[in-house]
């Protein structure tokens, strides 16, 4: 168990309620910078997906809408939590804010999963007896 002795100071409450943490070091605000920028870069992609898959597929591109929107909530929130880390804010720098986002970001990942492999297929089956039943419906002038 001495592999773990390292992340000992994880499980300890103090660490992510301290008011006024440690300040990061350059190397980690940077990698951590340019991680989240890449969160803003794919759900601008996703969004620009999205619209041109608008016209053909509607439902796929709410999924893929769905998933932009994740991205950049949790990339957006995630800036300004390192803007509060660099500048020292007192209880707005503290670790505990990254662990929500990070609990944030996984409970809507799990939803948007859910509805891409639940309730997509349902909807897309309704879709299309819908459209096979109008398919016989007089036509209005």
């Amino acid at each position: 168990m001495n592999f773990l002795a390292g992340y000992a100071p994880l499980l300890d409450y103090r660490y992510w309620i301290n008011p006024s943490p440690i300040p990061l070091g350059p190397s980690l605000v940077g990698s951590m910078t340019v991680f989240f920028a890449w969160f803003l870069i794919a759900a601008a992609i996703l969004y620009l997906v999205a619209r041109s898959m608008d016209r053909h597929d509607t439902l796929k591109a709410d999924i893929c809408r769905r998933a932009g929107r994740l991205l950049f909530v949790t990339g957006l929130l995630a800036f300004l939590e390192l803007f509060f880390v660099y500048e020292q804010v007192p209880v707005l720098s503290m670790r505990l804010w990254f662990l929500i986002l990070f609990i944030l970001f996984v409970e809507w990942l799990v939803r948007l999963i859910v509805f891409a492999v639940h309730d997509y297929p349902k909807i897309k089956r309704q879709e299309e007896e819908k459209a096979r039943f109008e398919k016989y419906l007089p036509k209005s002038k």
